[in-house]
């Protein structure tokens, strides 16, 4: 597709897949290396400074992300996956973030997740500029020890599959730190649930509504070591020209992993067109969406529990929660400020090649489309907002 205009897509969904955004920049970037090798220094100054007016709607956000994003080298590819990746982690903690706020006007809650030997506000994180500059600095400053304390399972760009580079190390450990954020935050809002119910008991019981379900826990970690930890030990110390083949074992091994039905090609939406080819790169992928999934997964379970007590919020005073029940990705990318679309300047081309290894939509045995949320379906379930009926 070539376009003058690109729509960039805005999903109403509440479990939001990147590659689509992922591979619309791929192109972007991919056309200004064209335009540089064919000579085109204007035109492709000009998709730069696209690119960068982008950033500069977004403004903070996403806030786990460093400017520079690397310290000393600029890989545009990989930064903007990185935007990406880190705009659905933040999206799925803003949920969480807001619902948590209204709970405390009743029942008050520490707001704090500890991490890696650290105490992070998640309140602050989004609301205190201040706060999250003095957090990168902390960080920025022990990064090589807060880099250890990763597990070595999600370890990436660290020479196993070829490509290792140290200035990537302090995104790596705030990409992390906000897998687990969400983690955390999830098990403080069940903490708040369960306390709302038995500080309300006698207006939750008579109601008869579906008990707090127990938090999922898909234990991604020890299901990506099960597939390739022995793989991964076998590259390090394997003679050079047979690395490659062990690693495109290993990623091969990571694309058969299934969680709660889906594969990865389901949790990513396809892959993006990578015009620079690195293995480390498509692992890093790979580990990055597994592991967030893992603490995707569990947030939505709580989602469709809240939207079935809806009636017990209502009659504690806290109906203002249920509008983040179906609060979408769509929703955070406006309050976020990503445009809808990028009007491509004038004179130049942008052609936006199609995603691949799209997975193809799951049939039974009349070959129907398996409906999301019914057995054997690979799509992707979700919440419908309410309707609001139209007064006469």
């Amino acid at each position: 597709m070539t376009a003058t205009s690109i729509s960039l897509p805005c999903d109403s969904v509440l479990l939001p897949k990147p590659t689509d955004l992922v591979n619309i920049f791929n192109n972007i970037i991919n056309q200004i290396s064209l335009l540089e090798m064919n000579g085109f220094e204007k035109e492709a100054q000009q998709l730069r400074d696209l690119l960068e007016s982008i950033e500069d709607l977004l403004g903070s956000f996403p806030i786990s992300i460093s400017d520079p994003v690397f310290p000393t080298l600029t890989v545009p590819e990989i930064e903007w996956e990185r935007r990406i990746t880190a705009m659905v982690q933040e999206y799925h903690l803003f949920v969480q973030v807001k619902i948590m706020e209204i709970v405390d006007s009743v029942l008050p809650i520490s707001f704090s997740v500890p991490i890696m030997g650290l105490s992070i506000d998640v309140v602050k994180l989004f609301t205190d500029p201040n706060y999250k500059v003095t957090l990168k600095a902390q960080i920025a400053a022990e990064v090589d020890t807060f880099y250890a304390l990763i597990p070595d399972t999600y370890k990436t760009f660290d020479g196993t599959y070829g490509l290792e580079v140290n200035d990537f190390k302090a995104e790596a450990v705030w990409n992390y730190i906000m897998s687990q954020l969400n983690k955390g935050a999830l098990g403080i809002l069940h903490g708040a649930f369960a306390g709302l119910i038995d500080k309300f008991s006698s207006i939750w019981e008579p109601l008869g509504l579906p008990a707090l379900p127990v938090l999922t826990d898909i234990n991604v970690e020890q299901l990506i070591k099960d597939k390739i930890e022995s793989l991964e030990a076998q590259i390090k110390s394997a003679p050079d020209d047979l690395k490659d083949s062990l690693r495109k074992e290993a990623l091969a091994a990571l694309e058969k992993i299934s969680l709660v039905g889906y594969t990865l090609m389901d949790l990513l939406g396809g892959e993006p067109n990578d015009f620079v080819e690195s293995m480390e790169k498509k692992m890093d992928r790979f580990k990055t969406r597994l592991r967030d999934f893992g603490e995707e997964w569990p947030k939505f379970l709580i989602l469709e529990w809240m939207e079935k007590v809806t009636a017990f919020f209502e009659a504690i005073g806290l109906s203002a929660l249920v509008q983040y029940i179906t609060f979408t990705f769509c929703d955070f990318l406006k309050i976020i400020g990503l445009p809808t679309s990028i009007a491509i300047p004038a004179g130049i081309t942008v052609s936006i090649t199609p995603l691949l290894n799209i997975p193809e939509a799951a049939l039974d045995a009349a070959g129907e489309v398996i409906a999301a949320g019914e057995e054997g379906s690979n799509q992707f379930p979700t919440i419908a907002k309410p309707v609001v009926e139209e007064e006469d």
